[in-house]
């Protein structure tokens, strides 16, 4: 087979498999009594074993139910004195009402910490307007709780 065969065969391929993969929106879902279900559409079918399908599910069950995730908060102050942090605390809900604050024992400092973001650029937005009241505030990676 020559060289322009080749080639010929190979855009003929892989238009095949292009044709195939943009028609796949037009598929149509089928269950079949062998714990499978087979995806099909004009030019392809694909079978999907139902333990993974139910393993997916599981997943997005779990994850459902976690009360706490990695994300940031920033934190205001450290101290020693619990009074200090506890005091800070009240004045942190009336400067940010829509920001929950904690405060956090980690022998032998009380950390004052508000915000549960998800992402460092959501953290840092605020955190632009928190350094206006207390220049020392910095962002930190904590568990932070998932909004429900």
């Amino acid at each position: 087979m020559g060289l322009g065969n080749y080639l010929t065969c190979l855009f003929l391929g892989l238009l095949s498999v292009y044709t195939m993969a943009c028609s796949a929106q037009d598929s149509s879902s089928i269950r079949t009594p062998h714990d499978t279900s087979i995806i099909s559409n004009k030019y392809a079918s694909v079978k999907e074993d139902m333990n993974i399908a139910d393993l997916a599910n599981r997943y997005d069950d779990y994850n459902r139910k976690k009360e706490f995730t990695d994300g940031y908060r920033i934190q205001i102050m450290y101290t020693d004195i619990r009074t200090d942090a506890y005091k800070n605390k009240g004045q942190m809900y009336k400067d940010f009402p829509d920001l929950k604050s904690y405060v956090e024992y980690e022998e032998p400092y009380y950390k004052l910490r508000i915000g549960d973001f998800k992402t460092r650029l959501e953290a840092t937005y605020f955190l632009q307007q928190v350094t206006t009241l207390y220049a020392g505030a910095f962002i930190v990676k904590d568990k932070i709780r998932i909004k429900q």
